[in-house]
């Protein structure tokens, strides 16, 4: 059983090799390469842009449990990477159903936890000349629709944790069913923000998921359909 276990999560073991250099040397090393220009000629806004996206990784749990686990090689880097967004993903639900939501602390990691996602997905858009390859641009597909899942539900913590939507939703499938219609842009306006901080929120979490759907998810298909035609 655990060598099914194995081959099912690890494939073969030959492939688990350790990777080159560590999460936290990659780290420094993306860094000195956008400050030298060694890969791209940016200045300015764009420049200060990618900084960001590289250095703001330093204070979100992923960075470290990659260098952690990049110790056991790139397969189990890569395994445990997974089961780390499929618990950011599940996270929010659990908040909602066990009534933690409520909670100002709660909500305060649902958005600490989101902002990790949204920071590095921008950042394999806006700084990919520094990423390596990936093992498949079909896994990114597949891990960007989990991306996209955990920020629609993480939104709904923060419009039941903060009280955006007012008495007319009764549980916490409301606050799911509202995230879901404003992430898909359809809006049937059967439920609603009640005050300006709900219709800030609003704004913000159409604006990121527009721009997650036509900018990121468009940007990885064109790469799939490059590796296809490759093929």
């Amino acid at each position: 059983m655990r060598r099914i276990l194995y081959k099912l999560f690890f494939g073969n073991p030959e492939y688990n090799v350790l990777p080159r250099h560590t999460a936290y040397e990659n780290y420094s090393m993306h860094l000195n390469e956008i400050w030298n220009n060694e890969r791209h000629n940016d200045v300015g806004l764009e420049k200060i842009l990618r900084l960001y996206l590289v250095a703001i990784q330093i204070i979100f749990p992923g960075l470290h449990i990659r260098n952690y686990f990049g110790k056991k090689g790139i397969i189990k880097r890569n395994v445990a990477n997974e089961f780390y967004v499929l618990l950011k993903t599940a996270l929010p639900l659990f908040f909602l159903f066990s009534g933690l939501y409520k909670y100002t602390w709660v909500v305060g990691i649902s958005v600490y936890l989101m902002l990790e996602t949204s920071f590095y997905v921008a950042a394999l858009i806006f700084v990919s000349d520094i990423f390596v390859k990936p093992r498949s641009y079909r896994r990114n597909i597949l891990m960007l629709f989990l991306n996209f899942l955990e920020i629609t539900l993480s939104f709904a913590v923060i419009y039941g944790g903060l009280g955006l939507l007012g008495s007319k939703v009764t549980n916490v499938y409301d606050f799911i069913y509202f995230s879901i219609v404003t992430s898909t842009a359809i809006g049937f306006g059967d439920v609603y923000p009640v005050n300006d901080a709900g219709k800030t929120i609003v704004c913000l979490h159409a604006l990121m998921t527009v721009s997650f759907i036509v900018l990121f998810l468009n940007f990885f298909t064109s790469k799939v359909e490059i590796m296809h035609t490759v093929d």
